[in-house]
């Protein structure tokens, strides 16, 4: 699955650089919220959502709502796996 996800179907540029973004905000110690991501690409909420589902369905990508806060999202091991594969690449 991770091929088309990444690779070979349409959104598959944008998926990969939302897991480079995530991982950027996580570096920088920062929560990292599905309207930044929108806001980064210029894409609409609805349309961020949708490929952040995928990430989450596929487990490359976890929401988290710490003490009811605003959901943000960060990599888990998978995603960071992942993002290793595209470095090599």
């Amino acid at each position: 699955m991770k091929t088309i996800l990444f690779y070979w179907s349409r959104g598959a540029d944008i998926r990969r650089d939302i897991l480079r973004t995530i991982s950027e905000f996580e570096k920088k110690d920062k929560p990292c919220y599905l309207n930044v991501l929108a806001a980064k690409f210029k894409l609409s909420h609805v349309a961020i959502k949708k490929h952040i589902d995928l990430l989450v369905d596929e487990g490359y990508v976890h929401p988290l709502n710490p003490k009811g806060k605003p959901v943000f999202l960060v990599l888990t091991k998978p995603g960071a796996e992942m993002l290793k594969e595209f470095d090599k690449g």
